[in-house]
């Protein structure tokens, strides 16, 4: 299965059920002003992997 994820904590927990998982699609979006802190936070403390932070000022 592929999976579209930025949680590698979900993919580790499906495999743990025994699901395959052949590769893992990231999720992409435009980071914003508006969304930049809470995105960090989610990188940072959560491990979310999550592309093109570092270009946006917030």
């Amino acid at each position: 299965m592929r999976l579209m994820t930025n949680n590698p904590m979900k993919y580790g927990g499906l495999e743990g059920f025994g699901l395959d998982i052949t590769d893992r699609v990231p999720i992409q979006s435009s980071p914003t002003a508006q969304n930049i802190d809470y995105l960090r936070t989610k990188q940072q403390r959560m491990g979310h992997l999550l592309e093109g932070l570092d270009d946006v000022v917030g």
